[in-house]
């Protein structure tokens, strides 16, 4: 049986070659793409204050960003709304030429105020608006608007970070009209100017998007419309299976997979990252909840964790299985393996690991420790994992599992003792990626709901240093110190296996799951 695949372990030169191989062919214009949607329905529809990909797979091909990550070219920044941009000599200046053309669905034009009340929305949201990412823009000092077409924004200070900031899949450029009426319309209405146009929403079933004909990138996007089913993980690979789906953006496991390609044989690609994807899952030990604001307990949980053996029982069933600290294995910012040994929760000394967890609730007087962990609906395994492995060291956990919509109003109001959480995924840089570990006090997206000026120091510094050398250096003392500190317990990266349907064309195998997901190039071979 023949059976396509991928090896994205070098993820520019992957992507290069399936740009390569598409532009081969005439892209073909027309026809629906339906896939999967495994992860649950959405809490909102607002970008600004989306922290699951979930909302991101159905709403990106509405919308448009300022600029983007090239999927073909990880982690290369390009165009989005922007035909054009410059810097200044010193970095603190950044000027913006907007496509001419651009529509909002609404018919529109999309000017530079549009693009600046958006940006302004998450970097100082309006009261009752949620902005999960507006630490990412703090270094913003003013953004004005010469003419219709440019946008000027001016940094405090120089920020490496920012391109990939202003790339970011969450910044969707809303209408400023429509916000002044509502400045909540975005969580509820769906009008942006990205590829597709909403057509409709059935939780639970399916979720529409038809072609913008009035789209300012000429001759885009090829297909008519697509369609987004929502469905249970096990049903998903049952889909896929009967080639009822394309894909599932999330990947499936390796065992998935081979049953996929023996159900359907050459009618499917599959695409494999290697080592991971810039996606963490982790564990926030709430610091305000009483036994949990004592670091010893904290450490002696994360202590209590067997990453390496736990890793093959899991990728046995789940691509989240890849062990790592709180940078991407892999990336440039990883520590070697040995050096990682030495932070709680990665030795391969379990015995004495425990020993030591042990010891440590001794000491912190918590021997009969009770815990409750709030976990999201697509993923019971974490939870289940973990019971194992807390009560190896005689702590009982509660395994809570809920949808969406629930989970996150838990989470926005602190009521849990740990909580499931994941790493802003599009790009590899801790600027971005650990935006949400800034204290508390300043940042109320911190799940760890801890407040620590050696965090917000250690930020700092590695955020403004230029030279590569120095801030990994930087950046490896942050990480030993929040792990030490054990705010947050690293679960698994993911290794994602996509299976996709060999009539589409265009996917890309990037290291992310949130870019390339605008359908604006995919097209289906006939």
């Amino acid at each position: 049986m023949k059976m396509h695949r991928i090896i994205a372990g070098l993820p520019v030169v992957a992507g290069l070659a399936l740009a390569t191989a598409a532009q081969a062919q005439a892209p073909q214009r027309g026809g629906q793409l339906d896939f999967a949607i495994s992860q649950g329905e959405p809490a909102t529809f607002d970008c600004h204050a989306a922290s699951s990909v979930n909302v991101m797979f159905r709403v990106a091909p509405h919308y448009s960003t300022l600029l983007r990550v090239d999927p073909a070219n990880y982690p290369n920044v390009m165009g989005d709304l922007a035909q054009s941009w410059t810097v200044s000599p010193d970095g603190a200046l950044y000027t913006f030429k907007l496509a001419p053309n651009a529509k909002f669905h609404d018919g529109s034009l999309v000017t530079s105020e549009d693009v600046k009340v958006s940006l302004e929305r998450i970097r100082n949201p309006p009261q009752g608006v949620v902005s999960v990412r507006k630490e990412l823009l703090a270094d913003v000092a003013d953004i004005s608007t010469p003419d219709a077409a440019t946008v000027v924004v001016r940094l405090a200070r120089p920020n490496a970070a920012m391109p990939s900031v202003f790339a970011m899949p969450y910044g969707c450029i809303y209408s400023a009209k429509m916000l002044q009426g509502d400045p909540d319309y975005p969580a509820k209405k769906v009008m942006g100017s990205g590829p597709f146009k909403f057509v409709r929403y059935t939780p639970g079933a399916e979720w529409i998007g038809e072609r913008n004909n009035d789209f300012y990138r000429q001759g885009l996007p090829y297909l008519d419309g697509f369609r987004a089913l929502s469905l249970a993980p096990a049903a998903t690979v049952n889909a896929l299976a009967a080639g009822q789906v394309a894909f599932d953006f999330r990947g499936v496991s390796k065992a998935e997979a081979d049953r996929i390609v023996q159900a359907r044989g050459d009618k499917v690609k599959v695409f494999e990252s290697n080592p991971a994807i810039s996606l963490l899952f982790y564990i926030a030990f709430n610091a305000e909840k009483g036994p949990l604001a004592d670091p010893r307990v904290r450490r002696a949980l994360a202590l209590s964790v067997d990453h390496f053996n736990g890793a093959k029982v899991i990728e046995r069933t789940s691509p989240i299985s890849a062990v790592g600290g709180l940078v991407r294995p892999g990336s440039q910012f990883a520590r070697p393996e040995a050096e990682l040994a030495k932070l709680p929760g990665f030795s391969r000394d379990m015995a004495a690991a425990r020993t030591e967890a042990k010891k440590l609730l001794a000491e912190a007087g918590q021997t009969d420790l009770k815990l409750t962990f709030l976990n999201r609906r697509p993923w019971p395994f974490i939870g289940v994992f973990l019971v194992d492995q807390f009560r190896q060291i005689g702590v009982t956990l509660t395994h809570e599992q809920q949808d969406d919509p629930q989970f996150f109003a838990r989470r926005n109001t602190g009521a849990y003792d740990m909580i499931l959480d994941a790493l802003p995924d599009y790009i590899d840089d801790p600027t971005i990626q650990w935006a949400g570990f800034k204290s508390f006090d300043k940042n109320p997206g911190n799940g760890g709901r801890f407040t620590d000026p050696r965090v917000d120091e250690l930020l700092e510094k590695q955020a403004r240093e230029t030279d590569p050398k120095a801030r990994v250096e930087l950046v490896r003392q942050l990480e030993e110190h929040m792990l030490t500190q054990a705010y947050v317990m690293p679960f698994f990266w993911s290794k994602r296996i996509t299976t996709v349907d060999a009539s589409v064309q265009g996917y890309v195998a990037a290291p992310t799951n949130f870019i390339g997901i605008d359908l604006e190039r995919f097209w289906l071979k006939k």
